[in-house]
């Protein structure tokens, strides 16, 4: 009789314990111990005199310096059957997998699902990645040379993909994902549709809006978590709006993402229009615009490019501060992932700058560090 009053006593408390936790939400995650190992691997990244350095090597020199660092397993692995910039940029791209598979598996409860459902940016890129590649008949080991597999989808899966002889049998398999969603909400398939960039767009938009559905506003983390997804979709719109203003392009339908924190869909249209002045000062009541409007001017002269790159630099600046504000959350492990995507790219920016034989400072200019 006793035994059967303890079992009921412990459901009680059970039962007690699971309405509590439905109203007072609790975190659920290893933080610090993720944090503290994040902070570790960031002391790896290369640095800028690292990058100056590179500048003046020459391609094997490059793959060389990565064999001896983070990159050395990679490396060694390819070494046998690849050289120059192919062996840097599949190493590199194999590397991101790895590390960023690494911080999931150390990663624990809702800081778990928060980081794998922020990966899956890497799941959208490599789908477009593929549907490029098959639009311009690149080979199956062009296209693979730019797959990151750090998202949901594995690389085997992947690869099948790149297999596939015909984008219609590559849309097949995607079924019920957001890639095969955009395209019937375009109305089109793949032999009918024409302006794949469109596809492109609303695949992005998805994927933010998606993200944004899935983290909810439950816990300090989360908040903080939707805060940072917000303050991206704010770069992305601002590098849209930049690439559009620039080129003078008007688009059929909308490119601008919902959601973002402090620049307002509606407005992003009506900036289209306007001159550089009336552009500069519009931009000067966002904060996080601020540096790039008191420069329009000189990076509208230096062209698409500087301007795109400045709103990246702004994005790793923006990370860092957040990250440094909040160092026991999720943040610092989102600036890492944001700060190694990009040594990714400078390297294979690079890596390819050095085989078109670009001068030192062009590749410099092409680099955001």
């Amino acid at each position: 009789m006793a035994q059967a009053v303890t079992y009921q006593h412990a459901s009680d408390i059970v039962r007690i314990f699971t309405r509590i936790r439905r109203r007072i939400p609790l975190e659920s995650g290893n933080y610090p111990y993720a944090s503290a190992r994040v902070r570790a691997k960031k002391a790896s990244l290369l640095s800028k005199d690292t990058y100056e350095r590179m500048l003046q090597m020459e391609i094997p020199q490059i793959a060389r310096v990565l064999g001896e660092g983070a990159y050395k397993e990679q490396i060694l692995a390819l070494a046998t059957k690849l050289s120059g910039v192919d062996l840097i940029e599949t190493a590199t791209s194999r590397h991101l997998a790895a590390v960023f598979t690494q911080i999931i598996e150390f990663s624990e409860g809702e800081l778990r699902q928060m980081i794998g459902w922020y990966l899956d940016r890497f799941d959208v890129q490599n789908i477009k990645t593929i549907v490029r590649g098959k639009l311009f008949g690149a080979t199956p080991e062009e296209v693979l040379e730019d797959i990151v597999a750090a998202g949901s989808m594995r690389e085997p899966f992947l690869q099948s993909l790149i297999q596939e002889p015909t984008l219609e049998e590559v849309f097949d398999r995607l079924e019920g994902t957001i890639y095969a969603q955009a395209l019937a909400s375009l109305g089109e398939t793949p032999s009918t549709l024409k302006k794949w960039n469109e596809w492109e767009d609303l695949v992005t938009r998805l994927y933010y809006e998606n993200l944004l559905a899935v983290v909810p506003e439950r816990t300090e983390s989360t908040r903080l978590m939707r805060e940072w997804v917000r303050r991206e979709i704010d770069i992305v719109n601002l590098k849209t709006l930049l690439r559009l203003w620039a080129q003078k392009v008007t688009l059929p339908y909308d490119p601008f993402i919902d959601g973002g924190l402090e620049l307002p869909k509606s407005a992003l249209a009506e900036m289209l229009a306007m001159d550089v002045n009336a552009l500069g000062a519009r931009l000067r009541e966002y904060a996080f615009a601020e540096d790039i409007a008191a420069r329009l001017k000189d990076l509208q002269a230096l062209g698409l490019g500087a301007l795109v790159r400045s709103v990246e630099k702004i994005h790793l600046l923006t990370a860092g501060r957040q990250a440094h504000v909040h160092p026991l959350s999720v943040l610092p492990i989102l600036d890492y992932i944001v700060r190694k995507e990009r040594e990714v790219q400078n390297l294979r920016i690079s890596a390819r700058g050095k085989e078109s034989a670009l001068p030192a400072e062009v590749i410099r200019d092409l680099l955001v560090v």
